[in-house]
């Protein structure tokens, strides 16, 4: 198989190798005793340093192995190779130093062999295989050269049914390996699939694995998650207890259970949990699944529906005030006016009265202003050249300031047509505000370009005057209701236009000009049509 470390799938493979691992430190203690008792002299001073060098050092790396596999739960490959290179120097010497060919302790290198199958694949385990059949033919051989013991047929027999043994265990244990891998593999690919974050920790709260989306949501590796305490790395922001700890101690499960938790030092998010309890054939806790997503971008939409829901309802309120304002207002200019025409008044009784009558037209237009920001747009869609828009309101606007000879309009408009499907009343409502404001900006004098430009995209109307421009700190604010520079304005124009061109699906953004002056982009999306832009 591959050279790749083996990470056990998790039903219950990672026990059985702890359980190898201190199985193999018991075997190569047995080696030591076998190589005292059976060695050709019996008594430490008979017997081979080389040989028990090599059995200390196996049973060391063993006990380091075995280590590693409780606390972390995962195979280095390096580690693998390196404990399976030590256990086959270990039998190797202990056959060759205890009667060779006729040893008692050939058996081992099948343990070898099956111990490689299982942790390296089943390629490696044909080349521990080979090399333990070399071995021991090397060991008939020199062995076949003194006077045998027994018979060479014999012995050429137990060679071949050793080789064969070899070999049938690399199959067996390289077969098993493939298996486990790709139960591994395939489990693997369906937690990293999943959109939702997923931990595995043991009865004590020890994760044993976690999916991509875990790595991603949480901003933890898993090379630090994986053997930490679940509460390291699925904590609360609170500081409370983390809830899949909870679950594991009162012995329940939760169900979307929305919780904040901490993501690094000073990060958190809102995630919604699910745990699940696993246990074994005798109802044994074995571990929790514990399950999650992540619920922030959710959780500000929410908040962002209740500001909506709570701005329709006063919305709604306000119209229906501002609506019986706007009566009372009307009645109360009337009777101004009548009085005017009715008696004469003095001085300061005029200057009264046109102060009521100014300040009551004030009032009206805000209401209506207001009334028009908070109705729905009624729109009745046609498909028209905006060029033509546009021209018209170029004339209109040079009409209402034909007084100021230092103000003037140009036109930039292409020459291919560019169609929309809008409502030319509104959209002349808004080109016409914009217009207005861009004159009204430049004090008198300058030069108000109106361009036209066809995208691939939507298109793009331009209003570029030459007045002083809007601060930085203002261009965010200058659509919302009631802001205003001017000194007599009402502040709904520019929110009414945006809102008019939100219902025609269209755009409209502010920004400065280098040279100064402000630039107010319109964008509409074009008419389907069977003409194509060049």
């Amino acid at each position: 198989m591959s050279g790749e470390g083996f990470r056990p799938a998790y039903d219950g493979a990672e026990s059985w190798l702890r359980y190898v691992g201190v199985a193999r430190t018991g075997v190569l203690l047995f080696l030591i005793v076998g190589a005292f008792l059976f060695g050709p002299a019996r008594g430490p001073e008979g017997i081979s340093y080389l040989v028990f060098a090599l059995l200390g050092v196996g049973l060391v790396t063993s006990l380091w192995y075995v280590r590693s596999l409780f606390s972390v739960g995962a195979l280095d490959v390096r580690q693998n190779w390196t404990q399976v290179a030590i256990d086959f120097a270990g039998v190797a010497g202990t056959i060759a130093y205890t009667q060779g060919a006729d040893s008692f302790f050939t058996f081992m290198f099948v343990i070898v062999v099956l111990e490689t199958g299982l942790l390296l694949g089943l390629g490696q385990g044909f080349v521990i295989a080979t090399t333990a059949s070399a071995f021991m033919l090397y060991q008939v051989v020199a062995y076949a050269v003194v006077p045998p013991a027994r018979g060479n047929l014999e012995l050429w027999y137990n060679f071949l049914v050793q080789a064969l043994a070899f070999y049938l265990t690399a199959f067996i244990s390289g077969y098993w390996n493939q298996r486990l891998t790709r139960m591994q593999r395939f489990q693997r690919d369906i937690l990293d699939n999943m959109n939702s974050g997923f931990l595995i920790t043991d009865a004590f709260g020890t994760v044993l694995l976690q999916n991509k989306a875990a790595s991603q949501i949480l901003d933890v590796t898993d090379e630090f998650a994986l053997g930490r305490h679940v509460s390291d790395v699925l904590g609360a922001d609170s500081g409370g207890e983390c809830p899949v700890v909870t679950a594991l101690l009162s012995d329940t499960d939760y169900s979307s259970y929305e919780f904040r938790a901490r993501i690094g030092p000073q990060d958190s998010r809102l995630l919604g949990l699910t745990t699940n309890r696993m246990r074994d054939a005798q109802g044994n806790l074995q571990g929790i699944i514990a399950s999650f997503t992540d619920l922030t971008l959710m959780d500000e939409l929410r908040q962002e529906m209740r500001r909506q829901d709570r701005l329709a309802v006063v919305g709604e309120l306000a119209a229906g005030l501002a609506h019986e304002i706007r009566n009372p207002v009307a009645v109360i200019r009337g009777a101004v006016d009548e009085l005017s025409r009715t008696s004469a008044a003095t001085g300061q009784e005029a200057a009264l009265r046109s102060i009521a009558v100014r300040e009551a037209d004030h009032l009206n237009n805000i209401v209506s202003g207001f009334l028009d920001f908070a109705r729905e747009p009624d729109i009745k869609r046609e498909v028209f050249d905006v060029r033509d828009m546009v021209r018209e309101v170029s004339v209109l606007l040079e009409r209402d300031f034909d007084r100021l000879d230092a103000l003037r309009t140009k036109l930039d408009l292409p020459e291919v047509p560019c169609m929309v499907s809008a409502d030319p009343s509104q959209i002349k409502q808004v080109f016409v505000n914009l217009g207005k404001n861009a004159l009204e900006a430049m004090e008198d004098k300058g030069v108000l370009l109106l361009t036209v430009v066809r995208t691939p995209g939507p298109i793009e109307i331009r209003f570029d005057d030459e007045g002083p421009g809007i601060p930085p700190d203002q261009v965010a604010r200058i659509f919302e209701p009631f802001f205003t520079t001017k000194d007599s304005g009402v502040g709904m124009g520019l929110a009414v236009c945006a809102r008019i061109l939100t219902a025609h699906d269209g755009t409209i953004r502010a920004s400065s000009r280098k040279g100064g002056g402000c630039s107010m982009v319109v964008q509409l999306p074009q008419a389907q049509t069977k003409e194509r832009a060049p």
